[in-house]
């Protein structure tokens, strides 16, 4: 009878440990790597708990590979997700090479993902001139895509700069640097923008071509795309003619409410703290000064129905990565005179403005208080000079035609 018990309970144990190993269920949630090591969150989307006890990895490198395995013994309720796991690991990883990852829990399940450098496969790549006819003198904007095609997690994108080759043509093309300058980590899937400022000058039918490449990437993985020289037209003359005034590109018209993301839909939540960008034009060709924003310009939403409106004032710079937005550059500066007309325009030019201050040079980011529908309009204030500090011309002017929807 002893060994009839025996044998029925650990016959029942096997049933239920092989019951819950197949009820177990987790996945990695997050990945980066911080400091060159592993920063991994694990959720676990079973409905036990779960124990990650284990971390193998192996160097898959020709030269110089290498396996090892690491102890984690993490717990993970069920629904709950675990975070940080590899920091404290005394894992380095190098992303010039590659690696097969797997973590591995305390019933025998498994994840397993692989972590490869730029260079182990050809990547989609694609670059855009925007426009890619442009008048000379203008800034326009240079857009390289990079998509993971592959199944591995690839680490340190990012572009060759200067380019190399150089741009080719017979206009001359000036660029910044790339923003963001590269991203850590890419997964399977995933996509990289990158975007340089472009001066383009020359004849019209001038042009430069970039051919864009990722840094230490693939051999041969590029992509090019090309910049001609337009006459502009203003009202059937040509750029000649002397606008005198400011304009803003409706369809570059974004707002943020962090999470690393810009929308371009005209309807967002309240309450939440809001930042905005927008492209912003000086459209004086003959006076040959820049137009310096003052401090006072702001985006105003008169809501409908309600009395009041709300400011959001120019700020230099603003941080959506977080859950909600930050201002990491407020509209300050050295003077004369001091944190005002701290952007400049160029004749012919354009630039990318940021909003979001609940008052002039702030630090604060605004937000909507109550639903409803919003008419907006930018309220700018500067003026035409050659310099921060010289008197120039002041002009003022109200840019209408931007509508949000806040539900």
């Amino acid at each position: 009878m002893h060994l009839l018990d025996n044998y029925s309970q650990t016959f029942l144990t096997t049933n239920q440990e092989r019951n819950d190993k197949q009820r177990e269920n987790f996945k990695i949630a997050t990945f980066s790597l911080v400091s060159s090591k592993l920063n991994m969150g694990i959720q676990n989307t079973g409905d036990i708990p779960i124990n990650i006890t284990r971390l193998w990895v192996q160097n898959t490198t020709a030269s110089g590979d290498w396996f090892r395995t690491y102890t984690v013994n993490t717990v993970v309720s069920p629904g709950a997700t675990a975070s940080n796991i590899g920091q404290s690991l005394p894992l380095y990883i190098d992303s010039a090479k590659s690696y097969n990852i797997k973590l591995v829990t305390e019933r025998g399940n498994s994840q397993q993902f692989a972590l490869n450098s730029a260079g182990s496969a050809p990547l989609n790549i694609q670059l855009l001139a925007l426009p890619a006819a442009t008048p000379s003198g203008l800034t326009a904007e240079l857009v390289m895509i990079v998509t993971n095609n592959g199944s591995s997690t690839l680490t340190n994108i990012s572009p060759e700069q200067p380019f190399n080759p150089p741009p080719t043509g017979s206009a001359l093309c000036t660029y910044g640097t790339a923003k963001p300058p590269k991203y850590d980590v890419l997964p399977p899937g995933g996509t990289a923008t990158f975007t340089w400022d472009v001066v383009v000058s020359g004849q019209p039918n001038d042009s430069c071509t970039f051919t864009a490449n990722i840094k230490n990437g693939y051999p041969g993985n590029t992509a090019t795309a090309k910049f001609t020289v337009t006459t502009l037209k203003v009202t059937s003359t040509d750029w000649a003619t002397n606008t005198g005034i400011m304009t803003i590109q409706y369809t570059s018209f974004q707002w943020s409410q962090g999470n690393n993301q810009w929308n371009k839909s005209w309807q967002l939540s309240k309450s939440n703290p809001t930042v905005f960008s927008l492209n912003v034009t000086n459209n004086n060709a003959t006076s040959g000064s820049n137009f310096y924003m003052s401090s006072k310009t702001s985006l105003v939403f008169h809501q409908i129905g309600n009395s009041g409106d709300l400011q959001f004032f120019v700020v230099n710079g603003v941080d959506i990565t977080g859950s909600t937005p930050t201002i990491n550059t407020p509209y300050t500066c050295t003077g004369p005179p001091t944190d005002d007309f701290c952007v400049n325009i160029p004749p012919k030019g354009w630039k990318i403005v940021y909003f979001g201050a609940k008052t002039s040079s702030g630090t604060t980011v605004g937000s909507f208080p109550s639903t409803g529908q919003d008419l907006a309009y930018l309220a700018v204030f500067g003026k035409y000079a050659s310099s921060q500090s010289a008197s120039g011309n002041e002009y003022a002017q109200n840019l209408p035609y931007i509508a949000l929807n806040i539900p």
